[in-house]
């Protein structure tokens, strides 16, 4: 089964992460705060310690955070998960993020080997 890294347990991220386990997907989680996974790690989803560590050996890396910062924060940040994402590694945004990020993110991961996909 694919491994899914997903990254951002707000609102939105805690539920999306939970359909890819209920689907079956193996999970790897992060969140700014490892209280709002507890219960998504109950349901057999594993925690990263950051970015970097829940990208390594995923098959797909999603993201679910707050803004452009956020996002350039968790991609490409000093544990960011395009440092351990190998090439082919579909880095999947539903981030609601700006046009401009969008596309300088695309430029940045996709010169990486990383495969970005915009799904606001």
């Amino acid at each position: 089964m694919p491994r899914v890294a997903f990254i951002g347990l707000g609102r939105m991220g805690h539920g999306m992460a939970g359909r890819y386990l209920d689907a079956g997907f193996t999970v790897t989680l992060w969140n700014r705060s490892k209280a709002k996974a507890e219960d998504l790690i109950a349901r057999g989803a594993t925690w990263a310690t950051s970015p970097e560590d829940a990208a390594i050996d995923a098959d797909a890396v999603v993201t679910m955070v707050a803004d452009d910062g956020a996002s350039r924060a968790v991609w490409l940040g000093p544990k960011g998960a395009a440092k351990t994402a190998k090439a082919g590694t579909i880095a999947i945004e539903c981030s609601t993020v700006s046009y401009d990020h969008v596309r300088e993110m695309g430029r940045e991961l996709n010169a990486r080997g990383l495969i970005y996909v915009d799904c606001p």
